[in-house]
């Protein structure tokens, strides 16, 4: 009997020990996931924002970077934006991504965008727009 215990105890702290093996290991991956979430939410309100035509709503989006940018005529807050498309995404720093994204527009067709977010706080925003190529 003592020995069965034994064993049902030591079983039980093998499997302990291994879950807490997997969860060190899953807790930072669903963090950064997580993390991921909230800066792709940022990008899609800001240029949901600009495919509205609401420059108020999406100048919310910007840091001061981005605002000199645009006051000097860098990129556009506003224009025949209709949709757009995320080509790639990429993770420059601790908390910082950069995103390439396809723009499709009315009249001129398309044109593709590198959008850096930076963190602030603890809120994700539009740090640069960039014209590719």
């Amino acid at each position: 009997m003592f020995f069965a215990v034994l064993i049902s105890l030591v079983g039980v702290g093998i499997l302990a020990w291994q879950y807490r093996q997997l969860e060190e290991e899953k807790i930072p991956a669903l963090e950064e996931k997580m993390e991921q979430r909230l800066v792709r939410d940022v990008l899609d309100d800001f240029m949901a924002a600009r495919i509205e035509k609401s420059e108020a709503k999406a100048l919310r989006y910007l840091t001061e970077n981005s605002m000199e940018q645009q006051r000097l005529g860098e990129f556009s807050l506003t224009g025949s934006f209709e949709n757009y498309q995320v080509l790639s995404s990429e993770k420059l720093g601790e908390s910082e991504y950069r995103y390439t994204v396809k723009i499709y527009e009315d009249k001129t067709g398309e044109r593709v965008e590198v959008i850096t977010l930076t963190k602030i706080s603890d809120s994700y925003y539009i740090n640069s727009v960039q014209m590719a190529g």
